[in-house]
């Protein structure tokens, strides 16, 4: 079985030919495809494909995979989220750019359709982690069974011998080397030790579960829920604790710091900005999926029985929709224009008379202008042009009348013309 190692790192580059083939490799467990060139194949050295007198044929190394990814695109994969593909962290564009071509990555949008990569920056794309990517640093296809104990998220110890076990929380599943990515959760742990690492996912060991909270237990237990997880902070609240993660990677470094302190300042706020990143993203998904949230975000207004009273007075149509009706087409973002016009309507489609295909209709032309009213027979239902307008068909063309005027004539049998007469 193949090796799989995130050290090792070579400074040779593959030509075109090479890497075509070399990824072609991957995609066969690492196998170099025997129908490629020959003179391509004689070119890519030992140390990048070892020949197997065994299996026959030559086989990718750990240093030819690290031809076709260099270490910081390796561990850009390495990374990846292996439930969803999501490639955690800041990809520079030059990097984005070798990892689609290669086929390693792909860029999707909220959808899971493929997008240019011209689209990086467009809304809800991401780039994800391909087939081959995975391939390429031994991340399983498919669950194992260590999904299944350490889920992607959950909490862990890290236990090594002669060391105290450590808390950590699983970023993903086991790669082909045996590691596991892992994040500290110790808050004592300085800056470097608390960063993201991989280790033996046989040194993982299930955490010890919490005890459940009981209403002798809590404070004030009319506010909080019984339950062994953290809830999801509200929307406002989040927004909160955003503003300030934004504050701290925004922080300015003290005057005349060593520079020891300014590399440490810097560490600090690119992990304030990377927690940013990730924790906007999840709040932008909860308030696409909420409308209402967050309050200070709405469209809509919370209006006050006072204000209610003095909009009725100002736009008296409203009145016809009740105090509470107004409060809640004001706070989903209702303009008063758009409630009186939705009266309006309401009230002009109540006064139109049934009419069926045949029957002769008169009602007065809508558009302002003269007032000049209009006989003809439908072909049809008539339906609503807008507010106060309604639009009869009677087959040659269409015509906007207004609502309140359309009353249906006694038919002769011999008004089959359109008929337009000036009111004086």
């Amino acid at each position: 079985m193949s090796v799989f190692t995130t050290t090792v790192y070579t400074t040779d580059q593959a030509t075109p030919g090479q890497r075509r083939v070399m990824l072609a490799a991957v995609d066969e467990d690492g196998r170099l495809p025997a129908v490629a060139n020959q003179r391509v194949l004689n070119s890519i050295p030992e140390s990048w494909a070892r020949t197997d007198a065994e299996r026959g044929g030559r086989f990718l190394t750990a240093e030819g995979r690290a031809a076709l990814a260099p270490l910081g695109r390796y561990l850009l994969l390495a990374r990846a989220n292996p439930e969803t593909g999501h490639l955690s962290g800041s990809t520079g564009h030059h990097d984005m750019l070798a990892l689609v071509r290669d086929g390693l990555a792909v860029l999707q949008d909220s959808e899971g359709r493929p997008v240019p990569t011209a689209d990086r920056w467009e809304r809800g794309n991401s780039l994800r982690i391909t087939e081959r990517g995975r391939r390429l640093v031994g991340m399983p296809l498919t669950a194992p069974e260590f999904a299944e104990r350490f889920p992607v998220g959950s909490p862990a110890l890290w236990k090594r011998e002669g060391e105290p076990a450590r808390p950590v929380r699983v970023l993903g599943w086991p790669l082909a080397d045996g590691t596991v990515y892992v994040m500290p959760q110790d808050a004592r742990l300085s800056y470097a030790d608390s960063k993201d690492r991989p280790v033996p996912a046989a040194q993982l060991h299930p955490a010890p579960q919490a005890p459940t909270p009981t209403v002798t237990d809590r404070s004030d237990d009319r506010r909080k829920t019984m339950t062994d997880g953290t809830p999801e902070l509200p929307l406002d609240d989040e927004l909160v604790a955003l503003r300030g993660l934004a504050a701290a990677a925004l922080e300015p470094m003290t005057p005349r710091a060593n520079t020891w302190e300014q590399v440490k300042a810097l560490e600090e706020r690119a992990t304030a900005g990377y927690e940013l990143a990730e924790r906007f993203t999840e709040f932008d998904r909860r308030a696409t999926a909420d409308r209402w949230a967050p309050r200070e975000w709405r469209r809509g207004r919370d209006l006050s029985a006072e204000e209610v009273t003095a909009l009725i007075e100002r736009w008296p149509d409203l009145a016809a929709l009740g105090s509470t009706f107004v409060r809640n087409l004001a706070a989903a973002g209702f303009a008063p224009f758009q409630m009186a016009n939705l009266v309006k309507q309401v009230q002009g489609r109540r006064g139109l008379p049934e009419i069926k295909a045949g029957d002769v209709v008169e009602a007065m032309l809508a558009g302002g202008g003269e007032p000049k009213t209009i006989r003809l027979k439908v072909d049809r239902t008539p339906w609503a042009g807008g507010p106060d307008s309604t639009v009869l068909s009677d087959g040659k063309a269409v015509t906007a009348v207004v609502t309140a005027s359309v009353r249906v004539v006694e038919d002769d049998g011999t008004t089959t013309a359109r008929l337009v007469t000036d009111e004086s």
